[in-house]
Formats: C-alpha cells, structure tokens, sequence
C-alpha cells in the first residue's frame, strides 16, 4: 500500500498513514478528525552519475563528441577573432574613431554626423 502525507485541520499536525487508493484516509491519530489535506512533498532529486554537474564539465562533453576537425576549427576560429556575434550592434554601440578630446571640438552637426555615420 502506498504512504500518504496529510495535514489535519483542527489540530494542525502532519501525519503519514498507508491506504489504498480508493479508500478514505485513516483518521487523524491525535484527535480523530476527518478534515484532512494532503500534503504533496516535492518529488527526489535524482542524480545519474556522469551527467555534467558544471558549465565547464558540460562544455568539455560536448566538444569531446564533436569532431577532432570541427574542435581545431573553432579553435582556430576563436585565435584569429572571425568569430561574430549573431547580434548586429546598437546604433550607440557602433564605435568611431575619435578621440574624447576630438568629439569635445566637434560642432553639433559635426557630432549627430558622427553618431550616425561612425566618422568624423
């Protein structure tokens, strides 16, 4: 038979107590009463040895099953720089050339035109 949790109403305590499925739940062994809640416990965490416990361990398995060829060329990849973010960059985020000091110089049609162009 299956163990239950129930919580009861009227003197507040916490009890487990077996039945089958379709039977009423026994009552509470305190002071009798028959209001009783479940109490629904969270389920056990499992743990599968050898699964990936950090973002490095998890990391490392994926490059290890992929290709010898695929792993050198991403490495490759990442020593050159030819790796681009997906994300195209902000209109405030693409950066010009100059200077603080040149920007400081700059007359406001002169500065709009460099924030929207990217050149002095």
């Amino acid at each position: 038979m299956p163990t239950y949790d129930y919580s009861c109403r009227s003197c507040k305590i916490t009890f487990e107590t077996k039945h089958r499925f379709n039977d009423p739940p026994n009552p509470c062994p305190k002071c009798g009463g028959r209001e009783l809640d479940q109490v629904f416990d969270e389920p056990p965490l499992v743990f599968v040895k050898g699964e990936a416990t950090t973002l490095g361990q998890l990391a490392d398995r994926n490059t290890s099953k992929m290709g010898k060829y695929e792993l050198e060329k991403n490495n490759n990849d990442q020593k050159k720089g030819d790796i681009k973010s997906s994300k195209p960059k902000e209109w405030w985020q693409k950066g010009g050339d100059a200077t603080a000091k040149e920007i400081n110089k700059m007359s406001e049609k002169q500065k709009s035109d460099y924030i929207r162009k990217g050149k002095k």
